[in-house]
Parts: C-alpha cells; sequence; structure tokens
C-alpha cells in the first residue's frame, strides 16, 4: 500500500511530569525557564502543581519561548484547598500568527463543559451532551458531582490540530474511602466518555499524566496475588488494544518486556534507594495515523508516529553527586520531585495554518496580568505615606521641624506633583495645613533642638530600620557649634529638599542653628542632652542583645540535652542495629496520633539486607494517674 509523503515533516517531544508542588521546582531549578529547559521538550505537562488562582505569579507560570495554560483548583474543601492542579507549556517561536503544531488551535479547563470556556467553542468545547443521564455503580450522577469532580483542576485539554492533548491527573483512593472511590469513578468515566466522542469524530488522542494506576502487576514492585483484580486496574488494561480497546500504552508498547520500570516513588520511606516504585505515569495513544491514504487499514498514529518512548531516570531523586545514602537516617534532604518524568517523540507531524493563542493562556489570566501596577495603588501606597510623615496634624514633625528651623518658600504644588498627587487629589484639610505651612514666616534669630542628620532614602516608601533611630550623627559628634540657617527666598524648604528628584542621592543635614555667625566663630553652643540620650538608648540596646544572645545560648544547650535523650530512648531496629525513626499514626481509628518506631533505612526488596528490615514497635505511653 502507497502512502503519500507529509508536507514539512517535523518531529516533536511531549513530557508528562509530576512536578509535585511548581513552586518547590522552580525553586529548585532556579527559574521555571530553567526547568522548562532542563526537559527540553516541545509540549510538556505537568501534574500536582500545588497551586490555587491566588497563587498564580509571572514567575511560576509564564517563561520566555513558552506558552502556559494551567488548571487550579476551585475547591475549598479541608485538605484540598491549593491541592493538585495541572499544567501545560508549549515550546514556540510566536504565539500570534504562528503555524506550529506545540501551540494549541484551542484549550479547555476541565472535562464535564461546566467550567469556564473559551470564547468560542468550536474546537473540543461541550462536545458532550451533559442532559444525557449517567449512571455509576446503579446510581445517577448528579450535575453537582460533575462539577465537584472537576474543581479539583485535575484536567487540562489542549487541541493542536492533529491531535487532541488529556493532561490529567488521577485522584488516589483508599478501599475504605467509598466518598473518594465514586470521586475517581465518576472522574474515569467521564472522560472515557469524552475520548469515545473525540474518536467517533475522527480526533487523535494523548492522554497523559499521572493516573494513579499501575495496570499490571510489571509495574509494580510489590504486586502481590489478584493485584490485577483492582476495578481500576482492569478498566484502565480494557482500554488497551491487547484489551480489545483503543489506546496504546506507548512505554510498554515500546519496551513489553521491561521491569523494574518505575516512575513513582514513596518519598517518606525514601524507595528511590533500591528501585522500590510503580509505574503510574502513563502517555496513552489512539486514533489514525496522518498519512494522507486511500486505505489506510493496518495504520495507526502508534505504529506510524510514535518513534520513542521512555523514562527520563536523571530526574530520579539521588541521582546526582555524592548524594548519602540511607544508613540510619538520610544525612541531606534530596530535592525533586518523587515521580520521573516521561518523554514520547512523535514524527511525521506537519505543521498547522497561521492560528493565534488561546484564550485560556496564562498571558489572559487576571491573576497573573494583574501583577502589572495600576496607577490606582500608587496613589493610594503615596496617600498613607505622606499624611503619615508630612501631612499630619498642625503639631506634625515636618511642622515643628520647619517652625523651629526657620524653613520658609514651601512649595505645595510641587510638593504634591512630587508625590504624585494631582490638584484636589490630597484633600482640604491637608491643604490648609500646607497652606498655613507655606505662609509662616519664622524669625531667623530663634534657636532650634539639636536633632540627628539623616541620609535622604532613594524610596520614598522604604521605611528605616529601628536600629538607625539609635545611630549617633556624625554632625553632632564633630561640630560643636552651629550654622546660620537664614533661609533666603530661592533656598528650597524642607520638604521640597528631601523629596526633590535631582537630590535624592544627596545627604540632607538638620544641624543646630545660633542668631548669628556661623559655625568656625563657635559663637554658640550645643546641649548634649540629646547625645547624652542617644548613648544611654545605644546602652540598654546592647544590654537587650547580650540577653537575647544569652537566652539563645541556654536554649540551645537544652535542646541538645533534649535531643540527646531522645537519642537515649530510640530502641534499635533488629535488622540492622541501628537507631529507628519515629512516625506517627494519621489514619482515622483508635490509634490516630499514637507514636511508633520503623527501620530508619529505605524500603526495598525483603530479598536485599541492605533494605528495611520492617522493624516496628509502639512508642511506650506513660499513665497519668492522679495522684490521691
Amino acid at each position: 500500500m502507497a502512502v503519500a509523503n507529509i508536507p514539512n515533516p517535523q518531529a516533536m517531544k511531549i513530557v508528562t511530569y509530576n512536578v509535585n508542588g511548581l513552586r518547590q521546582r522552580v525553586s529548585q531549578h532556579g527559574s521555571l525557564r530553567s526547568l522548562l529547559n532542563s526537559l527540553d521538550a516541545d509540549i510538556i505537562c505537568f501534574q500536582e502543581t500545588k497551586l490555587s488562582r491566588q497563587d498564580l505569579s509571572v514567575d511560576l507560570t509564564m517563561a520566555e519561548g513558552y506558552e502556559g495554560f494551567v488548571s487550579c483548583t476551585r475547591t475549598s474543601t479541608k485538605g484540598r484547598s491549593g491541592y493538585s492542579g495541572v499544567a501545560t507549556f508549549c515550546r514556540v517561536n510566536s504565539v500570534f500568527s504562528s503555524d506550529e503544531v506545540a501551540l494549541p488551535l484551542d484549550a479547555e479547563e476541565g472535562f464535564t463543559g461546566l467550567l469556564e470556556q473559551s470564547v468560542d467553542g468550536k474546537t473540543i468545547m461541550r462536545d458532550v451532551l451533559l442532559d444525557m443521564p449517567m449512571v455509576v455503580e446503579g446510581e445517577e450522577v448528579t450535575k453537582e458531582e460533575l462539577l465537584k469532580v472537576d474543581s479539583e483542576g485535575r484536567c487540562l485539554i489542549t487541541d493542536h490540530g492533529h491531535f487532541v492533548i488529556f493532561n490529567l491527573y488521577g485522584p488516589r483512593a483508599v478501599d475504605d474511602d467509598n466518598e473518594r472511590l465514586r470521586f475517581k469513578l465518576i472522574f474515569f468515566m467521564m472522560l472515557q466518555k469524552r475520548w469515545e466522542f473525540l474518536l467517533s469524530q475522527g480526533k487523535r488522542i494523548i492522554v497523559l499524566g499521572d493516573l494513579n494506576i499501575a495496570p499490571a502487576a510489571i509495574d509494580r514492585c510489590d504486586a502481590e496475588p489478584g493485584f490485577e483484580r483492582n476495578k481500576f486496574r482492569k478498566w484502565l488494561r480494557s482500554l488497551l488494544r491487547e484489551s480489545g480497546g483503543p489506546f496504546f500504552d506507548v512505554f510498554r508498547g515500546k519496551h513489553p518486556n521491561r521491569t523494574e520500570a518505575y516512575t513513582c516513588f514513596s518519598a517518606r520511606i525514601g524507595a528511590e534507594e533500591f528501585n522500590y516504585g510503580s509505574r503510574i505515569d502513563h502517555i496513552l495513544v489512539a486514533g489514525s495515523c496522518l498519512h494522507p491514504a486511500d486505505d489506510s487499514d493496518g495504520h495507526n498514529f502508534f505504529g506510524c508516529h510514535v518513534e520513542e518512548c521512555d523514562i527520563m531516570s536523571q530526574f530520579k531523586r539521588g541521582n546526582r553527586e555524592n548524594t548519602s545514602k540511607w544508613k540510619g537516617g538520610r544525612a541531606t534532604k534530596l530535592e525533586g520531585s518523587d515521580h520521573i518524568p516521561v518523554y514520547a517523540i512523535l514524527t511525521d507531524v506537519p505543521n498547522l495554518h497561521v492560528h493565534n493563542t488561546p484564550s485560556l493562556a496564562v498571558r489572559y489570566i487576571p491573576e497573573v496580568r494583574g501583577w502589572q501596577p495600576t496607577i490606582v495603588t500608587f496613589l493610594t501606597k503615596r496617600e498613607d505615606f505622606s499624611i503619615t510623615k508630612y501631612l499630619g496634624t498642625s503639631e506634625s514633625v515636618a511642622t515643628i521641624n520647619a517652625v523651629e528651623c526657620g524653613v520658609t518658600g514651601l512649595n505645595v504644588g510641587a510638593t504634591s506633583r512630587q508625590h504624585g498627587y494631582g490638584p484636589g487629589f490630597i484633600g482640604d484639610e491637608t491643604e490648609k495645613n500646607l497652606s498655613k505651612l507655606k505662609t509662616e514666616e519664622v524669625n531667623s534669630h530663634s534657636h532650634c533642638s539639636p536633632t540627628v542628620k539623616k541620609k535622604a532614602r532613594h524610596n520614598t516608601c522604604s521605611q528605616l530600620t529601628l536600629r538607625s533611630f539609635f545611630q549617633q550623627s556624625n554632625s553632632i559628634a564633630s561640630h560643636r557649634g552651629c550654622a546660620d540657617t537664614k533661609t533666603s527666598p530661592s533656598s528650597p524648604g524642607l520638604l521640597d529638599a528631601g523629596m526633590n528628584k535631582d537630590n535624592s542621592s544627596q545627604t540632607t543635614e538638620v544641624v543646630d542653628r545660633c542668631p548669628t555667625g556661623n559655625a568656625e566663630d563657635g559663637a554658640c553652643e550645643v546641649s548634649e542632652s540629646g547625645i547624652d540620650m542617644l548613648v544611654e538608648n545605644q546602652s540598654d540596646i546592647s544590654g537587650n542583645l547580650s540577653f537575647e544572645k544569652e537566652k539563645a545560648n541556654i536554649a540551645a544547650l537544652e535542646w541538645q540535652r533534649i535531643q540527646q535523650k531522645m537519642k537515649m530512648s530510640i530502641p534499635l531496629c533488629k535488622g540492622h542495629k541501628e537507631p529507628c525513626v519515629a512516625r506517627c499514626v494519621k489514619k482515622e481509628g483508635p490509634n490516630i496520633g499514637r507514636r511508633f518506631y520503623v527501620c530508619a533505612r529505605a524500603t526495598g526488596p525483603a530479598s536485599n539486607p541492605e533494605a528495611n528490615c520492617g522493624y516496628f514497635e509502639w512508642a511506650s505511653v506513660k499513665s497519668k494517674r492522679k495522684e490521691r
């Protein structure tokens, strides 16, 4: 069968990665762009970002050369706020008038159609009839249940023309939690309806992410008999080609017999040490190939366009240079997620028609866009500052200094413009205060009190430190005279001198003045009461610092004593004769909150003597009997 060539074929790399907190991974790599570049892919899908809408910021969602899309949890349920969340980042050269496949034609947050929709809604939006009755385990699913399932930020759909990507973070549910089990079942049943509808329309689908399901015993380190009888594992296997379903498990299709290929490890037990985990991060594909052939039998998207798929083991925690091993506890905390990325390479993917980024892109989200300051925010902050420091009552510090030191010629208009206030902005009462301050003429022969010189600050909104109020001024310590301060009509006022942009880097000095003469004549004598007060305050601070340091030393010694006592009371495990680690029961039941001790080593195969020996011991509970 002859197959026509695809015009302008391209290769693409797609990555799925449960980051276990996007903020932590960005901090680990230094920036979001560094994190994305380290994965070196055209489409990068993150799960478990742990970001709410209020947490969205430019540094976590926008990077040069990438276009981002996010779905955050919308629920306020206890324990679910700021939990889960998915994000898709597309590496593109342009987000406008682009023909790149990586830039989606459309995007949708959620999968039920009940959340906020894109503007046009033509490509993948509203493609499922929500009024169709849906029954799960004999009970009809209500619209409220669907909205609840879709409110945890677990699905993000992007349509890339040739295929539709579902970026998923599957729910986790234990066997005895009926509420979460139903939640998980509705989640996957609803998704299956979406997939079936899209496939019936001739779409190609790529499902990727952390599904929280290991399909077979080969995908789990400690699979017990009956492992594959779990209903969610049976459901996932029913979707695969070998069971008559439409999807290919891309990794298992490329590596059908590879064992110990795991993507998730328990961070609490340090399972990476012995590669003791499970494969729950998947890439599934379904649909026909892109070749324009008359007869497409025997051709499919997996066979014709998926070149490679593998686990990016270099991202496993503990792989980096000289990381301490588990022996009596980990010496240093390992950085990184408890998951490992999985990638797939697609080939022979042609370009699209020219299109722009969808309206769901991060660049259009108000929570991110709102980081750009507005004029109102500047005015509000400046108003509070000026009223507090300069425009207070008639007995304010600025007014007193101006009257006592003979400063005249205050320019009210210039001062208000300097702070960004327009005419009529300050208010009638403050206008009166400033006018009064401007028109008062002070006798140039009056004495003024000695005050401390201080540096003019570059940022008028910055706050002085407490220590700056107790530091001795150089002018007071070195001069014993006072300068003539008669202000000429052309001299700038106190407020103008302190707030002038041109003089913001200079030092403003307020020194003692005398009726006549100059500083060289030594005609007047400065009272040393202010200096005595500064010295006394500095002595008090030194004493307080010494006292606090002594308290810190005592606390450190006490903590060392407690730690030593705890070490003496910690039992040794039977397998390695090493100190155990203390843990606490968190599961609801009669033992919740009770402490116990277990072997500190990483969990691994039972046949490995270096792995966790399985030691367990309850912590002793002292009886509290009241003395009679």
